[in-house]
């Protein structure tokens, strides 16, 4: 039932249209022209939840997962062993935690806006990360500064072994001092 009635949503918004130039199994290209719009509809409002419940690094590893398992199934290996692991993890760590409602304004295409995302999961909660000058908010902008620090001392280390790349020759100097580029030649 509800596939049917995201279906007809979506459907009578022209969501849902794929026109895509593929890689067969058989290593050859095929086009392919695709509607679902039911699940593009319902693809909006879950990743939504998603990215509002789950940190980066789990988002991160549940897209490589995805597009990993989207091959195996496209290739038809439903029931290969790590198949049935990556669907496992997306389902135990990822899905269980993913509930709330999205509301979307909906209008031609792909055209839409999100209006309002609610769920008890969220871990998005503006409250908590003011850059406004808040007593009692528990981030801060002097919080964001010393963050900032922090990450730059990353950024350091970074340019440092830019350097030793540089002399090594995989890198030559560009203009400025501390500006290198990768030419290819390996020389400096």
């Amino acid at each position: 039932e509800l596939f049917l009635k995201a279906n007809e949503i979506g459907g009578r918004h022209g969501l849902g249209m794929s026109d895509q130039i593929e890689n067969r199994i058989i290593e050859a290209k095929s086009r392919g022209i695709y509607e679902a719009p039911g699940m593009a509809l319902l693809h909006i409002a879950y990743e939504r939840l998603v990215t509002g419940i789950h940190n980066e690094d789990t988002i991160e590893q549940y897209r490589i997962n995805g597009l990993r398992l989207g091959r195996l199934l496209y290739q038809g290996r439903w029931f290969d062993p790590q198949s049935i692991m990556l669907r496992e993890t997306a389902q135990r760590w990822v899905a269980r935690a993913v509930t709330g409602t999205v509301t979307l304004e909906l209008r031609r295409g792909n055209d839409y806006s999100i209006l309002n995302t609610e769920s008890a999961n969220l871990t998005y909660q503006p409250e908590r990360l003011s850059m406004e000058k808040v007593e009692d908010a528990p981030f801060s902008p002097l919080d964001r500064i010393g963050q900032l620090t922090m990450r730059n001392l990353d950024i350091v280390d970074t340019r440092a072994k830019l350097g030793i790349y540089a002399h090594a020759g995989l890198l030559s100097v560009g203009e400025g001092p501390h500006i290198y580029k990768l030419d290819g030649s390996g020389k400096k």
